[in-house]
């Protein structure tokens, strides 16, 4: 046993405080960086008690796990539907509620997963039904408030040391001798399955082999009652120790008894595990808080009311870590940013140079220039407006390419003239004017408004009905189709009729007769069109153009 001024020493070193109660002490060892640093025992009295309040205040911000070796426990293998997430979390603890009402310390353990049937999740409830002797140290814990991450079974941690002893039997009831007594653990394929303390264990060496072996026949008649195992089934008997003490038990129970039966020298794994021999010698419980210690943490028992400085203290350190994370990208965010800063600062400063460089080269230039009375703002003006010019059309092609297009779909109409303007001014006049009929202006798109800004290619387009043999019903109708048809364009902005093939209008009498066949067929069905399309986005001033068709 190391003295009280071990743990001193290593206060600021340490990282996990593992404790392991039983009926009538406590056993505390300090572990730091996963080896064993030191340990001490306090006694299950008010001195203890006193003693064990004070060592503890030396460990306020260490883990603390506390590990119960316990003669009450309860073990009951059950299956449940499977679930998952909150509904299995509920199915879980309604289960505990009926097996452990009132209880404090109970847990379940998840064994596996059945193949057959329904493929329940198969659970090993575990509780502790008389917790007298863990109280006073958890209340101690409590008063201290120190960081308790949960309290655990001894059996569970044979089970991983099963696990790391590699034995493979189907069926193993584990004998271990430890400060508390003698602890037999049966193990159905590595699964732990029930556990029992044994207090009492003959300190005479003749009397210990029918010890093991009268306590093994009413752990195996428990396992039978239990349903476990059946009397047929081969049970594996394993005795664990480190000086090869119960070698010769083993053997002799091989041979009298007819049950299969070996030992384990546990010297190899304390060994491989830097734990000194002759201190697991005197503690053997320092093995499985060894292994406690190490990360196999395995089911806890402790409600969350005992463990909320724990979590309280895990999430502050979440918090302080994310704080230092974002610190460190913000460095790093810093730093880049002044580099991206120097980087720019320096390309300015190049650029800023050649900007110099580059005016006293168009300077000397400058000076070889012709002299002349227009200013620079001028000249730029114009090349803009020569680039604008440009863009708009020279000839009259996409006009008469929309007039062809709907001259195609009105066959009977035939065209005498078209003539073709670009103009910002939409009341511009044609100067070609039709005789003998009288001219109506009919808008057909009286919601098209002329931007001023903007040049318009414009058409004044004469048509007549060829075929005309004086039906001017028919050849209204013609040209109100021939209008539709231009309208359809997309390149289209308004169609306007200047002038029809007969006159409408209420005031004047209809001209045409049409019971005069000569005159009908010597008067021409003439109408005329002022046809506008959509600009471009460009202004400029006028310019004109004009076809004509032979």
């Amino acid at each position: 046993m190391v003295l009280k001024n071990v743990f001193q020493v290593m206060t600021s070193r340490a990282d996990k405080l593992v404790l392991c109660a039983t009926s009538h002490s406590l056993l505390a060892g300090l572990w730091h960086a996963g080896k064993l640093q030191g340990s001490q025992a306090f006694n299950n009295d008010d001195a203890g008690h006193e003693g064990f309040a004070e060592f503890l205040k030396q460990y306020i911000s260490i883990p603390v796990y506390l590990m119960a070796d316990a003669v009450e426990e309860d073990y009951r293998l059950e299956s449940v539907p499977h679930t998952t997430g909150a509904a299995k979390k509920e199915l879980v603890n309604r289960k505990l509620n009926q097996f452990y009402r009132g209880l404090d310390y109970r847990t379940a353990h998840f064994v596996n997963r059945e193949t057959t049937k329904r493929k329940d999740d198969k659970y090993l409830f575990v509780a502790l039904n008389n917790a007298d002797f863990l109280q006073t140290w958890v209340n101690l814990i409590q008063a201290a408030k120190v960081q308790l991450v949960g309290i655990y079974l001894l059996p569970m941690l044979s089970q991983v040391l099963v696990r790391q002893l590699k034995l493979m039997a189907p069926h193993i009831l584990l004998c271990e001798k430890l400060s508390s007594g003698l602890r037999q653990t049966y193990f159905h394929n590595g699964r732990l399955r029930m556990s029992r303390l044994v207090p009492n264990v003959p300190t005479a060496a003749n009397q210990l082999g029918y010890f093991y072996l009268v306590e093994t026949e009413k752990t195996r008649l428990y396992l039978i009652s239990q349903r476990f195992i059946t009397r047929e089934t081969p049970l594996n008997l394993v005795l664990a120790s480190l000086d090869g003490s119960t070698q010769h038990i083993s053997q002799g129970i091989s041979q009298e008894q007819g049950i299969e039966c070996s030992d384990i020298n546990l010297s190899q794994i304390t060994k491989s595990l830097n734990l000194p021999t002759k201190l697991i010698e005197q503690m053997p419980e320092l093995l499985h808080m060894h292994l406690l210690a190490s990360g196999h943490v395995v089911d806890n028992l402790a409600p969350e009311a005992l463990t909320k400085e724990y979590d309280f203290s895990k999430l502050k350190q979440k918090i302080k870590l994310a704080a230092l994370l974002l610190g460190v990208l913000g460095l790093f965010a810093a730093g880049g940013m002044l580099m991206q800063g120097l980087s720019y600062q320096s390309a300015l400063k190049e650029a800023t140079q050649d900007t110099v460089l580059q005016q006293r080269r168009y300077d000397e230039a400058a000076k070889n220039f012709p002299v002349t009375t227009i200013g620079a703002e001028d000249l730029k003006a114009a090349v803009e407006l020569d680039k604008t010019i440009s863009t708009y059309p020279k000839s009259p092609r996409r006009m008469m390419q929309v007039v062809s297009t709907a001259l195609e779909q009105v066959p009977e109409v035939q065209l005498d003239r078209l003539h073709w303007v670009l103009t910002n001014d939409m009341n511009s006049k044609d100067d070609d004017k039709l005789i003998s009929l009288p001219a109506s202006s009919t808008p057909t798109n009286p919601a098209f408004t002329a931007d001023a800004t903007k040049l318009y290619e414009l058409a004044y387009v004469t048509a007549e009905i060829s075929g005309f043999t004086g039906d001017y019903r028919s050849a209204l109708n013609s040209v109100h189709k021939f209008v539709e048809k231009l309208n359809l364009d997309q390149n289209i902005a308004a169609v306007e009729v200047l002038q029809e093939p007969v006159n409408v209008s209420s005031f004047v009498n209809l001209q045409g007769s049409t019971t005069d066949e000569q005159t009908a067929q010597t008067q021409p069905a003439l109408f005329k069109l002022k046809v506008i399309l959509k600009a471009p986005e460009v202004a400029v001033n006028a310019g004109v153009a004009e076809a004509k068709q032979p």
